[in-house]
């Protein structure tokens, strides 16, 4: 069941793609973290952050419990800065992305990812594949230029869990609650763009050699995290199994607002954060302070996050 507390959340600033462009804040320029993956290269890359109400890490604590956790990550009060962090992979054969960040239409101080693949010496019509782990906006939004509808990856061909796709494309916006009608008629919209260029991939299944799908659903119906890696060297990109360093970690069954099934998202997290502690897996965590590469250690009670 959907929560009314994501819906609200979820439409914080929100618009559906294509109806405007947020005019451009100043930002750093673009910087890039590169870790080798046995023949892969990954570089990270900033699609921006967010600020969204820390009550997005928790439905039901109230807003000063949660702040006593996360008071160094405070952007203002009551607030967070949540990074967006995109692997693009170098393989032999091809530039692979991991979701494509939330183009123009939402937060002004996100939808940088074409800037820093530019930075990055690396032409839109250079990404081949682009796999996509869930369809909220600030992961999937990114693919279609909202001031043309065309897209912004022309040439790729795109890989989305097979039921992520059914859900989306089977729902009824307009019978969703009110306040999240605008992602369900936005996902709609993004996946109709490239219905003819993917692949739709089970969870557990390879999307293509190197890039396994780990079934982490309950943030979304056909949420999954990515499992990088063409050895024994491989690198768990958690997408939004995980939020923030602090609570996702020491309180892994806190239920995040945006999270459609709570007691599956927990499930989903606790199978992830073990398996990264226990292989002793190299980790890129979606929307952890740039560029979100770490580790995962197990402790008494629960896990922490070791970043670098």
């Amino acid at each position: 069941m959907l929560a009314t507390g994501a819906a609200a959340v979820l439409a914080t600033g929100l618009a559906v793609p294509g109806s405007r462009r947020l005019r451009a804040q100043s930002a750093p320029s673009p910087a890039a973290a590169r870790r080798k993956i046995g023949t892969f290269e990954v570089t990270v890359l900033s699609d921006g952050h967010l600020t969204m109400p820390i009550s997005l890490l928790d439905r039901s604590r109230p807003d000063a419990e949660i702040a006593g956790h996360v008071s160094a990550g405070l952007t203002a009060p009551g607030q967070l800065a949540f990074a967006i962090n995109i692997a693009l992979v170098r393989t032999p054969t091809d530039l692979v992305l991991i979701d494509a960040g939330a183009g123009g239409a939402w937060q002004a101080s996100a939808g940088k990812l074409a800037d820093a693949l530019a930075s990055a010496g690396i032409a839109l019509d250079q990404i081949s594949k682009v796999i996509i782990t869930h369809t909220h906006p600030d992961h999937i939004w990114g693919v279609v230029d909202d001031l043309d509808d065309s897209l912004r990856f022309p040439k790729a061909e795109y890989f989305v869990p097979a039921p992520e796709w059914d859900y989306w494309m089977q729902a009824d916006p307009q019978a969703l609650p009110e306040a999240i009608q605008s992602v369900g008629a936005g996902a709609k919209r993004t996946l109709k763009a490239i219905e003819g260029k993917t692949r739709r991939v089970a969870p557990g299944a390879s999307a293509l050699s190197g890039f396994t799908y780990v079934d982490t659903a309950g943030h979304t119906p056909g949420h999954c995290s990515v499992l990088v890696g063409d050895g024994s060297d491989r690198l768990l990109v958690t997408a939004d199994a995980v939020h923030h360093a602090t609570t996702s970690f020491q309180f892994p069954d806190w239920q995040p607002r945006a999270d459609m099934d709570g007691a599956r998202a927990i499930a989903s997290r606790r199978k992830l954060l073990d398996m990264a502690a226990a292989d002793k897996l190299a980790v890129l965590a979606y929307h952890l302070p740039y560029p979100g590469l770490g580790r995962v250690e197990r402790t008494d009670t629960a896990y922490r996050w070791v970043a670098g």
